[in-house]
């Protein structure tokens, strides 16, 4: 039991070091919850702006260490021995003092992944919390980290993570997996933008770009792609089905066809958009969100008495849900795992699966900037990894701050030949590098994880 090991842990006077970029607002959370787990303790933290990272180091509360300010290594280091706590601008120093885990929340892909090649390179294991480099380039990234001995894996917590969990559970007990359902906090517009969000942004208290992230459903493909290569579960469509329905009715449409569903193929990844109430508010008591779910079956008539016996339905298809995920507070359960097991909570398999894609949200022109997710010029949409490659598409990891060569009509996915590439960004050389190791094919992973 992992509480039982870190209580062992304290009780020597020993705890897990931990290193945290990224000092947003899920850093911070995660800064909060450690100061709450026995055996577990928050030596570094780094973020690009030096009063953010001083500020999530001194902590709450409940949590007031004495904090050191430095980017020199020899001085950081020296500061965690007396038993303080660094807070510096430089992710390339922190990934070299002395930490068993190094936690990545700058949900920047280009970022994301300079840190987590860094880290996995100074031995360290890797908890990310930025699913946006790792739907780009997690593959390659866990193919790095096995080399190197170390773990790199998303987080618990996370929806990829709760619900690799659960098709882990499924599968171990002799299950099939027909769809991994991710629960969307509000409904899907696929050409949402800044502007069209400003207003429900600024009631919320949100960044409209993080806003339109999600309401144009690029966020949500990014995590779902991420479910999908740590599972080999695959997109049924381009952007999944998406449908709005309630617990009960998924196991009659998110199924195959030939029962009756509107599924293609077994084994998918889905968009869960909230059922809404006549007054337009989401009908928390039977959307998915803000959970996720699972839809199962067996072919076994015995094991589907026994389901019906125990008040999960007639079958043959069968919902399992889990009607929360609690983000940040859950990551502990991460670092846990990979410094006492040497396990990831989810990882790729192998090669990709899935990518998200660039499609435009409105005609775009020659010289017309790229922002990325939630910027007003395209939106994300998972596709299959074949498809992605065999069409030459643009991943949405590489979309940001980079210049439109060609027009591009609105509705159109974007192609790599219809930018100007950052041909020298960390991103894209090391996604370059995983094309090579996993060329595209339609087929299932092979899990060459080994006990990682």
């Amino acid at each position: 039991m992992l509480h039982r090991r870190l209580k062992q842990l304290a009780s020597k006077g020993q705890a897990i070091r931990v290193a945290l970029v990224g000092c947003g607002r899920m850093g911070r959370g995660v800064i909060n919850q450690i100061a709450f787990v026995p055996g577990m303790t928050v030596v570094a933290v780094a973020d690009q702006h030096r009063d953010a990272s001083e500020a999530a180091a001194h902590g709450q509360e409940h949590d007031r260490v004495k904090v050191h300010l430095s980017d020199d290594r020899e001085a950081a280091a020296d500061a965690i021995a007396r038993g303080e706590r660094v807070a510096t601008t430089s992710s390339k120093m922190i990934c070299s003092l002395p930490v068993d885990v190094v936690i990545e929340a700058t949900g920047i892909p280009d970022s994301g992944v300079r840190i987590a090649v860094e880290a996995i390179r100074q031995g360290k294991h890797v908890i990310t919390m930025n699913v946006e480099s790792d739907a780009l380039v997690g593959p390659m990234l866990s193919h790095l980290a096995r080399e190197a001995g170390v773990v790199y894996s998303v987080t618990a917590g996370d929806e990829p993570g709760v619900l690799g969990d659960m098709v882990d559970w499924a599968r171990t007990i002799g299950l099939e997996v027909v769809a991994a359902l991710k629960g969307c906090m509000r409904p899907i517009d696929w050409n949402a933008n800044t502007q069209t969000l400003a207003d429900e942004a600024s009631q919320l208290g949100l960044n409209p770009k993080m806003l339109a992230s999600f309401r144009d459903g690029s966020k949500h493909s990014v995590e779902v792609c991420v479910t999908a290569n740590g599972t080999g579960l695959v997109p049924d469509v381009r952007g999944t089905h998406a449908r709005a329905l309630k617990w009960h009715e998924y196991p009659k449409v998110i199924c195959p066809k030939k029962d009756g569903g509107i599924l293609d193929r077994s084994g998918v990844v889905e968009l869960a958009q909230p059922v809404l109430n006549t007054d337009g508010t989401i009908d928390m008591d039977h959307s998915v969100t803000p959970g996720v779910g699972l839809i199962v079956t067996t072919p076994h008539k015995q094991i589907r008495a026994d389901f019906k016996y125990l008040l999960q339905g007639d079958g043959p298809y069968y919902v399992m849900p889990r009607p929360f995920h609690l983000c940040a507070m859950e990551l502990p359960q991460s670092v846990a795992k990979a410094y006492f097991h040497g396990d990831p909570t989810l990882n790729a398999m192998g090669g990709p699966v899935a990518e998200v894609i660039c499609v435009a949200k409105r005609d775009l022109e020659p010289g017309d900037v790229l922002t990325g997710s939630g910027g007003a010029e395209i939106t994300g949409q998972i596709d299959r990894y074949a498809i992605c490659r065999s069409e030459n598409l643009l991943p949405l990891g590489l979309s940001y701050g980079i210049e439109m060569a060609r027009p591009v009509e609105c509705g159109r996915a974007v192609t790599l030949d219809d930018v100007k590439l950052d041909l020298g960004s960390d991103a894209y050389q090391l996604w370059l590098r995983q094309c090579d190791t996993f060329p595209s094919n339609d087929r299932q992973p092979v899990d060459v994880s080994g006990s990682r």
